[in-house]
């Protein structure tokens, strides 16, 4: 049996399969690394995280009155999954307090997409526990270091112990560099002689994204090899 080879048959699905998988957010067709590092080392030593297109760099954070948080404890992951790139910090991170209390942790961070352009963050929230307090979550997303402007912010209020999804950031127009600020807020408002207490174990954020011009392209450019190939195949046949 004679085998044949056409190369721009090959080449238009090279580029067809190339473009799709850009499209997709940069999914690898190869499993991914998983990164991870401590919060207290990548915000002391300017680290940085990376998986598929994008890159977490800039951690810093400011924590008052919280009982329990130990920046060498909270472990920060980059993760792939699915096409999605998602960012989490896991820990445990609490107030508790025989009366009333407050306490806040502030949590900065970049994101770079290299290529294409992020226009949503989710973020969900897994709580360890709450007893007579609750949690109060401000997030905003801008595109300089100064924090302005702001394209995209987000207020969500947490008081059941259970995973908790927070509202969507549509991010209008998609930027390829987004500073993201979370400043989170916790609250024991116990009886009069009982406690009260508020924990965090997990905060997580998802990056989704639209392709670059030149990603549309490859996988138009492939798709555009393939048909015409069928086309002039099908005028031999005629």
């Amino acid at each position: 049996m004679k085998l044949s080879f056409n190369p721009i048959k090959v080449l238009g699905k090279t580029l067809l399969v190339v473009g799709l998988t850009l499209a997709l957010g940069g999914a690898s067709l190869f499993a991914q690394t998983i990164y991870t590092g401590t919060l207290a080392n990548l915000a002391a030593t300017g680290g940085s995280l990376s998986i598929g297109d994008k890159t977490f760099s800039g951690f810093r954070y400011q924590d008052s009155g919280l009982t329990a948080f130990d920046p060498t404890a909270i472990t920060v992951t980059a993760s792939e999954s699915g096409g999605v790139d998602y960012l989490t910090w896991s820990g445990t991170i609490s107030l508790v307090s025989g009366g009333v209390a407050t306490a806040d942790l502030l949590l900065n961070y970049i994101v770079t997409a290299n290529p294409g352009q992020i226009n949503m963050i989710d973020q969900s929230y897994t709580l360890g526990s709450v007893n007579n307090g609750s949690l109060a979550v401000d997030e905003t997303v801008s595109t300089s270091s100064g924090g302005v402007p702001i394209v995209a912010s987000s207020h969500l209020d947490i008081n059941t112990p259970s995973q908790t999804q927070g509202p969507t950031l549509n991010v209008n127009p998609a930027q390829s560099v987004l500073y993201v600020t979370k400043d989170i807020s916790f609250a024991v408002i116990p009886p009069v002689g009982a406690a009260g207490n508020v924990t965090i174990t997990e905060v997580e954020q998802s990056f989704h994204q639209v392709p670059e011009p030149g990603t549309m392209l490859l996988g138009s450019l492939g798709g555009g090899l393939l048909l015409l190939l069928r086309s002039r195949r099908q005028i031999r046949r005629n």
